[in-house]
């Protein structure tokens, strides 16, 4: 296992600067924009969902978007024991609401 640190309340691996990595599912367009912004932004609620799942076999978009977040602002919404998922959600404070994330990588993510 090595040198691989996990965070408590998440159950995730920590990345070298304390943040985990979740991937936010979403559409091709949308994800570039994130990209683009580092703004991650809710629609009619206020809350963002991701997920530790890197495929998008969720039903919530084609593409992944890899972002890095600080793990005490995950609150955990579904986890899935059977293949490990955990679904997450953000509080951004109203709905329209944003949060500036780190966006890892994510054109090579597609789920096609």
């Amino acid at each position: 296992m090595g040198d691989n640190k996990i965070d408590e309340n998440t159950g995730l691996a920590l990345n070298p600067d304390g943040t985990v990595t979740v991937y936010h599912h979403t559409s091709r367009q949308a994800a570039e924009g994130i990209s683009k912004t580092g703004q991650l932004r809710s629609s009619g609620e206020p809350d963002v969902y991701v997920t530790s799942r890197r495929e998008t076999d969720t039903g919530y978009g084609d593409t992944a978007v890899p972002i890095r977040i600080d793990p005490s602002q995950l609150i955990l919404d579904d986890e899935f024991p059977g293949d490990g998922r955990k679904d997450f959600r953000i509080n951004v404070g109203k709905p329209k609401g944003s949060l500036q994330v780190e966006v890892e990588e994510f054109l090579n993510m597609m789920g096609i």
